[in-house]
């Protein structure tokens, strides 16, 4: 043999050990699947013999039943199309039916003329892999249960402080407006301080369990800057006072009056950051300055700074102010410490605005303290003078309308009360739902406040009756309640109840809120909108001639307020969506991974509750138990995948095919 033909042999069997001996699986098939070629390593993992597979076995034979489906459906054609398929997840099953995860590259090989084209793919164990994206994922869900555990745990404690601490602030308020003699009113003070800081420091751990939950969503309305701020101020004017400092604002002139933004989450910021700023100050001034950063076709930038000439930060403290429970060393003689959440809070309120505080102090001579938030313009302003224009004859109305405390709680009821009393305004009391109930069907009331919590028929059940009663005129119904409204908004919208106070509450905040209920004769009548019954909530059906089998667009046009092209925007992105939705789904198919659609139904329960696509969640929720039932047959499992995938394909393309003009009454969509 000649050098030349030994050094070729030595290549050959050099390249059939490293295709034999790869740490990888190595598999070469025809284009109708059947195997021609595998390596050993591959042999190994499967258990089988070569003569075994060679010509007999097709590459899908080794894929579960929805493994099989999705080759055949996306991932052969997929090859075909582009020529390549890359890290494509798989589960192999082995000769003694058990299973392995595994990574599939494929690269398809052109035929001659004559010849068919050939494929050849790269197999990866990622057994070990998939067991520690298991355990991440494990570890996910266990620290989501437990961040979860400590927002409802403190959710319930607040819950109960709230309740009793309104029946304290209350008492007090209406002690405040007693005579007293200068002892009585220290005393009283003292109360109403005591309670306030009690309210304060449950709101603050409240609000750091929502966000902590990501419970947290930002509301757009209009609202006044200006007037926003003023008031702001004025809250700390006599504390201003008291310590000799001055407390001063600058306003940008070139800032529309009204603006579009979450003014509660706002005035939450700098509450916090003015408070902060007074607390550290013994001499000089507090300033808030309000510019103009930018502002291009309605869309406008703020920057808000608050600037003191206190005691300072040192620099090694700055970037530990903002963690949660954390102090500067530095602190005023007299003033209290406080919880340490408040600069947290702040920034992480900033953070879901996608901003956050910046910090520029020096020890002994002041700090400032400055952010920025992008708003909108608020083009309505005829209809926010209207609403200026028309406050007198609404304070009017007030003093004539007519109102049912609906609470069970003694104190609650005398607090309130004596807030109406106070008013002028004439009121009845029901103690639970029932007698609600009977009070509404008998009197012609203007405004319903309803306690949530109750015993024989709570509030919720109570409204959802009332908005279903035949009256002449509907009342306004407001919920009372010391529950978060986050976490019961989809009960309140349910119910028909129109507003929520959330207690404790003090005389002003509730004035404020029925003020605003004031409504003209007239209106509310017997021709509302009838809202369903609690107990029937899932059998719930819409009325609208566009509702489908698949799906049902009511609650995205209720959103769109009357705007095609924002309708039409959701129902894009919700299509695509969905198409996205689908490979998943193919993918989890393809695995018989049950934990994958439990993620799919979770992933997509926003897009299917807007769309009220029910069906495709039984069928989710179907696959899924199929999956996990081992005595389910193959077959029913590859109908119940079929069908899931047919009821994917009617919402993508049911979708594509609506014109949402078509959604939206002429007069709405010209408004």
């Amino acid at each position: 043999m000649s050098n030349n033909k030994k050094y070729k042999t030595v290549l050959f069997e050099s390249a059939e050990e490293l295709y034999h001996d790869a740490p990888c699986g190595y598999v070469s098939f025809s284009n109708d699947g059947i195997v021609y070629n595998i390596n050993q390593t591959l042999l190994d993992w499967l258990g089988y013999e070569r003569e075994e597979i060679l010509g007999k076995k097709k590459i899908f034979d080794f894929f579960k039943m929805g493994g099989r489906l999705y080759f055949e459906t996306h991932f052969f054609p997929l090859i075909r199309m582009q020529g390549f398929a890359n890290e494509i997840n798989f589960e192999i099953q082995k000769k003694d039916k058990t299973s392995f995860a595994a990574l599939i590259n494929v690269k398809e090989i052109k035929g001659s003329k004559t010849e068919e084209n050939r494929y050849r793919a790269s197999v990866f164990d990622i057994s070990d892999r998939t067991k520690y994206e298991q355990e991440l994922f494990n570890a996910k869900i266990r620290a989501e249960k437990n961040a979860k555990e400590k927002a409802q745990f403190l959710a319930t404690i607040s819950h109960e402080i709230r309740t009793p601490l309104n029946g304290v602030l209350g008492i007090g308020n209406l002690l405040a407006k007693t005579p007293l003699d200068s002892k009585q009113k220290e005393y009283v003070d003292i109360l109403r301080l005591s309670s306030q800081n009690l309210l304060g420091l449950v709101n603050n751990l409240l609000d750091l369990s929502k966000l902590e939950a990501q419970s947290v969503l930002i509301e757009k309305k209009p609202f006044a800057i200006r007037t926003l701020v003023k008031t702001i101020t004025h809250t700390f004017e006599i504390r201003c006072k008291e310590k000799g400092i001055q407390l001063l604002t600058q306003v940008d002139s070139n800032i529309p009056n009204y603006i579009v933004g979450d003014p509660i989450k706002l005035n939450q910021v700098l509450t916090n950051l003015v408070g902060n700023a007074i607390k550290f100050t013994c001499d000089g001034f507090v300033k808030v300055f309000l510019d103009l950063e930018t502002f291009h076709e309605n869309q406008l930038e703020l920057k808000f700074t608050i600037q003191d000439t206190g005691i300072g930060i040192p620099k090694n403290k700055v970037a530990s102010i903002f963690e949660e429970f954390a102090q500067a060393d530095n602190q005023v003689s007299g003033e209290p410490k406080g919880t340490g959440l408040g600069l947290s809070i702040s920034q992480k309120i900033l953070q879901l605005h996608g901003s956050e505080i910046k910090v520029k102090s020096k020890l002994g001579h002041g700090s400032k303290f400055f952010f920025t938030i992008n708003y909108e313009r608020y083009t309505g302003s005829k209809q926010v003078k209207k609403e200026i224009d028309t406050n007198k004859r609404k304070k009017e109305k007030l003093a004539r309308s007519k109102i049912l405390i609906v609470e069970d709680n003694a104190i609650n009821i005398f607090v309130i009360s004596e807030y109406l009393n106070d008013w002028k305004i004439k009121f009845d009391t029901a103690n639970n739902g029932q007698q609600a109930i009977e009070a509404v069907k008998a009197n012609n009331y203007d405004i319903v406040l309803m306690d949530i919590h109750m015993p024989v028929i709570d509030g919720f059940e109570a409204a959802s009756t009332i908005r279903n009663l035949n009256l002449d005129k509907q009342p306004v119904i407001l919920a009372l309640s010391a529950t978060s409204r986050e976490n019961i908004q989809s009960e309140l919208d349910r119910a028909g109840i129109d507003d929520f106070i959330s207690k404790p509450f003090g005389p002003g905040d509730l004035h404020m809120v029925i003020s605003n209920y004031i409504i003209t004769q007239g209106e509310r009548k017997k021709n509302i909108k009838k809202y369903e019954s609690i107990n029937d909530a899932d059998n719930f059906k819409n009325d609208l001639e566009f509702s489908q089998k698949s799906f049902n667009l009511t609650r995205l046009v209720k959103m769109a307020n009357g705007k095609p092209i924002f309708l039409k925007k959701f129902i894009s992105n919700t299509s695509k969506a969905f198409a996205d939705y689908l490979d998943e789904f193919l993918q989890a198919a393809e695995l018989t991974d049950s934990k994958q659609i439990s993620e799919l139904i979770h992933k997509s329960t926003m897009s299917t509750y807007f769309i009220q696509s029910d069906r495709l969640i039984q069928l989710l929720k179907e696959c899924q138990s199929y999956f996990d039932d081992k005595s389910i047959s193959e077959t029913k499992i590859k109908s119940k995948i079929d069908e899931t995938i047919a009821e994917f394909n009617k919402i993508i393309m049911g979708l594509r095919e609506i014109d949402p003009n078509d959604l939206i009454p002429n007069e709405q969509s010209r408004s």
